[in-house]
């Protein structure tokens, strides 16, 4: 793994994050694209893509999930990065988002037919 990843299994406070950390990975990935969270398994809509100075150096996603299994509304410290309901909002890093044709979650689908 520290073959693809140098900063595997190094402890947090050696990893040096720069203001363009995952600069890269975050232009692959638009506003508006369907999406799904690595970690959780979370499914949700792109809102947000660019630098959160509170969070930490680098780039950030924000989601609007399709259930309430977030941990913000999209706002941060006062500043408005997005905008959903409690618990429907979350970052992330984006290496942790997979971009693509993921249908919005219908929580009233059971996936059964019609009886």
């Amino acid at each position: 793994m520290q073959k693809k990843d140098p900063e595997f299994m190094k402890p947090k406070a050696q990893i040096e994050i720069s203001d363009d950390h995952m600069e890269e990975e975050a232009k692959a990935i638009t506003v508006g694209n369907w999406c799904e969270v690595i970690i959780g398994k979370r499914w949700g809509e792109v809102k947000f893509v660019g630098k959160v100075d509170k969070l930490g150096k680098g780039y950030w996603v924000g989601i609007k999930l399709d259930e309430p299994l977030g941990d913000t509304t999209g706002s941060i410290d006062g500043n408005t990065y997005f905008s959903v309901p409690d618990k429907y909002g979350l970052f992330i890093r984006p290496k942790e988002v997979v971009v693509g044709d993921f249908p919005e979650v219908d929580a009233f689908d059971s996936g059964e037919d019609e009886i």
